[in-house]
């Protein structure tokens, strides 16, 4: 699969309570956000100090993503 396609199963288990406060669940830029995220994480690049903490969302599901691939 392309990062696209997995951006797009990775979003639809987004839920609202990891989104960060504030942000509403249905609006373009959440979207946004989400997708620079995981693009980040997706190509190994760092995030700044202050999103560290939501990168790890992708970063784990990129990980289990990619193990449960391995088993099939």
């Amino acid at each position: 699969m392309n990062p696209e396609q997995l951006f797009e199963l990775f979003f639809q288990d987004i839920t609202t309570d990891m989104n960060p406060p504030g942000m509403k669940y249905h609006c373009d830029a959440m979207r946004y956000w989400w997708r620079e995220r995981f693009m980040n994480a997706y190509y190994g690049e760092e995030e700044p100090w202050r999103l560290r903490s939501w990168a790890e969302a992708p970063q784990m599901w990129l990980k289990g993503y990619k193990r449960a691939n391995m088993k099939n």
